[in-house]
């Protein structure tokens, strides 16, 4: 059996303009005491503060995230660190993402919405739907990972593909159970190790990484759980608010902020949250000189300073998207009104000379 990949005397293709969120790395610190490693010191080693996993919106270099498994699965003996890891998570690893697949129809809606929005999560991670060749019944709901190093990281990838399973079950309830699981590496741990976490036959050394389903699986209605609506709300609640944050315009804020990369900064999926018909939030933003527009735009001026400044530098079409706009040229027309600038003039504006950084 191969051991797993060190990661000790190699740095893996630091690329820091390829982030993800913390969130991705729920769970390690625990995990990582269980096999006897000190998860500071690990984490250190790769260059990240253990304070970073405290807060799971900020994004942190994927490379280092990488060389922090294989570091870990290597130091650990333990070459199915990644599934295990992948026990420990949930769908709110996503972040406000998961609100937005946990609204799906179907899983085939719930695909389709996680390729439209991962980008937010990372933008290296893209998911596909594929039939299965030679069998008309099946799809593969394929994983890839646009990352230079990726062969060599199979805890990440394992990681990754095992989030997606824990996804596909929660959504269907037990009634979405995988065929298969095709993953590209050789088998790094006893059997037993991939059945108690992925839950179905594995099949190793394949072209590509995959989750195959019954194809009837994906036009199959989700009995949504909304646990990260409840996830969601319960943090609303738990928010601490200011005497003038205690209006409804305050909440409603707070929750749009939430969302807006999400596509689901809706006025109807807002006023379900706070269980207020429409017409009343309506009513009550108005008494309290407001609206839900200009609370939208105010959330994305707060926000598109923060995107454009980001490391990774996205694309203005993404950070057009991560505002909610459907056209980049909406992002255009919003930037001149608040700054009198073009989005590629403020990010010139915030950006540093490369020798400041």
């Amino acid at each position: 059996m191969r051991k797993p990949s060190p990661g000790r005397g190699r740095r893996v293709g630091r690329e820091v303009s390829t982030l993800i969120r913390a969130g991705a790395l729920a769970g390690y610190e625990d995990l990582a005491a269980s096999l006897g490693l000190d998860p500071a010191k690990q984490l250190l080693r790769v260059g990240l503060s253990p304070i970073l996993l405290r807060n799971p919106e900020l994004m942190i270099p994927y490379s280092s995230m990488i060389e922090l498994l294989e570091n870990s699965a290597a130091d650990a003996t333990c070459g199915d660190l990644g599934l295990q890891l992948s026990r420990r998570q949930s769908t709110d690893i996503l972040g406000p993402v998961s609100v937005a697949i946990e609204s799906a129809a179907n899983l085939q809606d719930a695909v389709d919405i996680a390729s439209r929005y991962l980008f937010i999560h990372c933008p290296a991670i893209r998911l596909s739907c594929d039939l299965c060749p030679g069998c008309s019944d099946l799809v593969d709901l394929c994983l890839a990972i646009d990352f230079i190093e990726m062969r060599a990281s199979t805890q990440a990838l394992d990681l990754a593909l095992g989030v997606i399973v824990n996804c596909v079950r929660l959504l269907g309830q037990g009634q979405i159970e995988p065929v298969l699981i095709l993953l590209p590496h050789a088998r790094l741990a006893p059997p037993m190790a991939y059945a108690q976490a992925l839950g179905a036959t594995c099949a190793f050394e394949q072209a590509k990484t995959a989750v195959r389903l019954k194809a009837v699986d994906l036009s199959r209605p989700l009995v949504r759980s909304n646990a990260m609506m409840h996830k969601l709300e319960q943090t609303y609640a738990d928010t601490p608010l200011t005497a003038s944050d205690k209006a409804l315009s305050g909440s409603v804020l707070f929750l749009v902020s939430q969302l807006l990369s999400t596509g689901h900064a809706t006025q109807e999926f807002i006023s379900r949250i706070l269980a207020v018909p429409r017409r009343t939030m309506q009513r009550r933003l108005g008494e309290e000189g407001t609206t839900f527009e200009r609370i939208k735009d105010d959330a994305r001026r707060a926000l598109v300073k923060k995107l454009i400044e980001r490391r990774d530098r996205p694309p203005l079409a993404s950070v057009a998207r991560m505002l909610d706009y459907s056209v980049p040229s909406a992002l255009t027309r919003s930037c001149h009104r608040w700054f009198g600038v073009t989005p590629s003039e403020l990010r010139r504006s915030l950006t540093p000379p490369s020798g400041d950084r």
